[in-house]
């Protein structure tokens, strides 16, 4: 049925789960998983120095290898191995679209909310936007 199967993740629990349902069925289907977290870089017109950028970059880097971590960790349930992207970028969901296009992914599975509270408020979710702007069945 699917091949090739996308989990974005954000390391919130949500996404978690929602690992845990690819993982299931990339088990049961022997499809190909690939997880991807998009480091968001925050536009550089908000930040006063450089310094500052690269203590943010630093910590999204931190956050994101514990994502990954986590992803080990759950993966040890099911005995399969993923193919790990850590993209930084400004807009996760429009580097989901992308990549699930560039890749032939079959199948995105998102979690409905995530990490970016107030960014949600303001601009929509990522989920959201994902859902409305791919062709890809989620």
């Amino acid at each position: 049925m699917y091949t090739k199967i996308l989990v974005p993740i954000d390391g919130s629990d949500n996404s978690i789960r929602t690992l845990r349902h690819g993982l299931f069925l990339s088990s049961k289907l022997g499809s190909k998983l690939t997880v991807l977290n998009v480091l968001e870089i925050p536009p550089v017109v908000y930040v006063q120095s450089q310094k500052m950028v690269d203590s943010v970059i630093n910590a999204l880097e931190k956050e994101s290898k514990e994502v990954f971590e986590r992803v080990d960790v759950e993966l040890g349930n099911y005995g399969i191995s993923y193919e790990p992207i850590l993209v930084k970028e400004h807009h996760g969901a429009s580097i989901i679209i992308e990549y699930a296009d560039q890749h032939d992914v079959e199948v995105i599975i998102i979690g409905s909310r995530g990490n970016g509270k107030i960014k949600t408020a303001i601009m929509g979710s990522v989920a959201h936007n994902v859902f409305h702007h791919t062709k890809k069945p989620m």
